[in-house]
């Protein structure tokens, strides 16, 4: 997400008179900079898989109180009812990298599926929580 929002500002900079352009151009930069030290320090925190790729949009699709009794921390909450409609605040990349999981792997299924039918190409069902929380760290 925060990839996108750099890329955006630098193609408003691009449509911006040069006068301007100066004053955005430090504007982004300071985006650009802050973007970077958020995606290593994210990757720090092991936002990114422990394989070494790209980083992993790991989504939580189980009830908010599911979710308030433990999820791994790299993830995010949409339950699974509401994933067609909230999915591209977090990326509307067709191809990134999706994990979805929710308590043993149906609801996570049925979230796969709506995913992939509004296009999105790289998406994993892992299945239940006890089955992830052991491929990232949960938070109690």
């Amino acid at each position: 997400m925060r990839l996108v929002i750099c890329m955006c500002l630098m193609m408003l900079l691009a449509c911006t008179s040069s006068d301007a352009r100066q004053a955005s151009q430090a504007d982004a930069e300071v985006a650009s900079s802050s973007l970077s030290n958020s995606l290593s320090s994210a990757a720090e925190d092991g936002a990114v898989a422990s394989s070494g790729q790209a980083e992993e949009i790991v989504i939580d699709v189980r009830s908010q109180a599911e979710w308030d009794a433990g999820h791994v921390p790299q993830a995010i909450h949409i339950p699974h009812t509401e994933i067609a409609d909230r999915i591209a605040e977090f990326t509307k990349d067709k191809q990134a990298k999706i994990v979805v999981y929710c308590a043993v792997g149906g609801r996570a299924g049925k979230a796969k599926t709506a995913l992939m039918d509004l296009g999105y190409l790289n998406v994993e069902n892992a299945g239940g929580y006890d089955d992830i929380k052991d491929r990232y760290q949960a938070e109690m």
